[in-house]
């Protein structure tokens, strides 16, 4: 039979201690030495060998990172691993970096976290007996790996928790304040029809406006809250635009699709809004605009997604602040998001038209971002 693995294991919580401390005997695989403070855990280590060190991180006299590090400046390199109940990752870096060989978060199933606990020992202790026998170097390369790894599912573990928890957040707010929106909006409308007056014509009207601002807002919100979240798709453009044809996005307005049948992109599934958006602009700010042209045309191995129209244009000192949020006369809000929606593929977009002759928006689209297809059938 192997010799028994000699663990010194710290908590301040003696229950812990007392449980634990049963777990891991139960096999006979260890001896448990248990200690409620660390300041007596680096006495007894000053006169007995173990094979292995098992602290809590959260202690009052002195914490995990704490006793961890005295231990370590003293030369003595005993496998360490971090039982912790506290759930960041900055815990977890700074034990890793401090020469902690594990961590195990507290918390679920009691025999589960056991025997994780018990598998982490016997592969730390492995661990050091191969270095001490073969050299460190390998050792070391695999054990980087091997953390990164779990640092990096630690750190989408926890993003993806805040993310959802902010989503839900976000959505409850958002369906919140559209709702008081509609009361407001409702309530607008019959007080104009009561109120004849023509000197409150001119409030009604900002009331108006300011409150189709809010909506768009969150509109754009949740449109936001979707960019990027999901895997990029090819998406045929071309249809995109006979579609909104139908929808009669453009108003009076003749839209022109010379973009073929058959035209792909590779991006987020969010770029029909920005098409939408673009002509939504169009009808915004073209004043005497009459037609809108989606057309494409080759640039180099890249390929231009061209929007243009016969209106006013966009005036030169303009041309790259359209695209900040908040600039404009409506929300300011549509060609921010359209850009970010682009960008999560390396499509980019800028206005080049000249002013005064109409806009003309163009989309670059990077090679292998693009493909026309016959039938639908790459």
């Amino acid at each position: 039979m192997p010799a028994a693995i000699r663990v010194l294991y710290v908590d301040d919580e003696p229950d812990l201690l007392e449980i634990g401390k049963l777990f891991l005997e139960r096999e006979g695989a260890f001896v448990v030495d248990t200690f409620t403070s660390a300041t007596d855990a680096i006495t007894r280590l000053n006169t007995e060998r173990y094979d292995a060190i098992l602290s809590d991180y959260q202690m009052p006299e002195k914490d995990g990172i704490t006793f961890l590090k005295q231990v370590r400046e003293t030369g003595n390199t005993t496998p360490f691993i971090i039982f912790t109940g506290r759930g960041r990752e900055e815990v977890v870096i700074e034990a890793l970096n401090n020469g902690a060989d594990f961590y195990i978060q507290k918390g679920g199933d009691t025999k589960a976290q056991f025997a994780e606990l018990s598998n982490k020992i016997r592969y730390a202790v492995s661990r050091k007996q191969s270095e001490e026998a073969l050299g460190v170097s390998e050792v070391l390369e695999k054990e980087l790996e091997y953390h990164e790894r779990e640092i990096m599912k630690f750190y989408n573990q926890s993003l993806d928790a805040a993310n959802k928890k902010l989503k839900i957040l976000s959505g409850v707010t958002r369906h919140d304040i559209i709702s008081q929106l509609t009361v407001l909006q409702l309530y607008h409308e019959m007080l104009e029809n009561k109120l004849s007056d023509s000197s409150y014509k001119e409030y009604f009207k900002k009331i108006g406006i300011a409150t189709d601002r809010i909506s768009s807002i969150m509109r754009f919100t949740q449109n936001y809250e979707e960019v990027g979240i999901n895997t990029p798709v090819w998406t045929d453009i071309s249809v995109i635009v006979d579609a909104a044809k139908k929808d009669e996005i453009a108003g009076h307005l003749r839209l022109i699709n010379d973009i073929p049948a058959g035209t792909e992109v590779y991006s987020d599934a969010l770029i029909t809004n920005v098409f939408y958006n673009l002509m939504d602009n169009a009808v915004r700010y073209g004043q005497k605009i009459t037609t809108i042209r989606f057309s494409v045309q080759e640039s180099g191995n890249d390929q231009l997604i061209v929007c243009e129209d016969d209106g006013d244009g966009v005036p030169a000192e303009e041309k790259e602040r359209i695209f900040n949020r908040g600039f404009g006369k409506n929300t300011g809000l549509g060609l921010a998001l359209s850009r970010e929606i682009l960008d999560i593929t390396g499509i980019t977009i800028r206005e080049t038209g000249e002013p005064g002759t109409g806009a003309r928006f163009e989309m670059t689209i990077p090679k292998g971002m693009w493909r026309i297809t016959e039938n639908n059938i790459p």
